[in-house]
């Protein structure tokens, strides 16, 4: 989270548009503090002073891998950034990872047949297509 903050806020992400920036563990608590930084990013000047457009902007554009099993954070990061920038991810071999965690918590989703797709393999395919 504070990774992707920085990378954001430094002015980083805006000077290198063509890098697409992958988020593991669903970015963290991005999809649930995108709302507070971009309350700063209005509130204090400092927050804007390298770039020109509110954090969730930028943060939109980033890739999120679905390591976190829960449905209801799986929901959020689809909601904040869109099953076009959620990539299935598993942890594994991690003694916490699971594939058929990822699995199953993909399928619970409530959402399309072509956004369970994209997220179980089309994004990534498409994602690491060299420009």
């Amino acid at each position: 989270t504070l990774a992707a903050a920085s990378l954001v806020f430094s002015g980083t992400v805006k000077r290198f548009p063509r890098i697409k920036w992958v988020l593991g563990h669903l970015g963290g608590a991005i999809p649930y503090l995108v709302e507070r930084l971009d309350r700063g990013f209005h509130a204090f000047k400092e927050c804007r002073a390298n770039i020109d457009r509110p954090p969730s902007e930028y943060l939109r554009e980033f890739y999120y891998d679905s390591v976190n099993f829960d449905g209801r954070a799986l929901q959020l990061a689809i909601d904040f950034a869109g099953a076009d920038h959620i990539l299935a991810g598993s942890d594994y071999p991690h003694q916490i990872g699971s594939l058929r965690k990822m699995l199953d918590s993909i399928a619970a989703l409530n959402i399309s047949d072509s956004d369970r797709a994209a997220i179980l393999g089309e994004n990534t395919a498409r994602l690491l297509v060299r420009d």
